[in-house]
């Protein structure tokens, strides 16, 4: 294993362990914390309930990205319930009262039953959008 070890490292690390003074460790648990400790800064550390609650709905944000960017911080979160990943997703409206009203209505049981409703509302919404700008368009007197 101690062969592999140097391998496995990227350039940074193998440039830590070549600094290392000779016999700095007696045991693979001190390399392993010793490492640990001088590397767990630089990793992605995974979230929490606290990040998840942080995102927020833009004014004039499209849902779709919010669902997004929602979606992409819950899959940093490892163990987190379908009751808190859903009360931080409606507290998180704040632009789109009517998806809100929705889901406050008829609160959704699973993380997935959110989702698709989020996006079914998103969907028909952007739908509305484009009908309302072929209205606009069809009320413009031609050039």
């Amino acid at each position: 294993m101690a062969n592999y070890f140097p391998v496995v490292l990227d350039q940074a690390g193998h440039l830590w362990l070549l600094g290392l003074p000779e016999d700095s460790f007696d045991s693979w648990e001190e390399l392993r914390q010793v490492f640990i400790d001088n590397f767990i800064a630089t990793c992605e550390q995974p979230g929490n309930k606290y990040d998840l609650e942080r995102i927020r709905d833009r004014k004039n944000e499209p849902l779709h990205d919010y669902i997004r960017r929602f979606s992409d911080m819950r899959l940093k979160i490892p163990k987190i319930s379908h009751d808190e990943a859903i009360s931080a997703f409606i507290k998180g409206l704040r632009f789109h009262e009517a998806l809100k009203s929705k889901l406050l209505r008829k609160r959704p049981t699973t993380v997935a039953e959110l989702l698709a409703t989020a996006k079914n509302y998103a969907d028909a919404d952007d739908a509305e959008k484009l009908i309302q700008e072929d209205v606009r368009g069809a009320e413009q007197p031609p050039r």
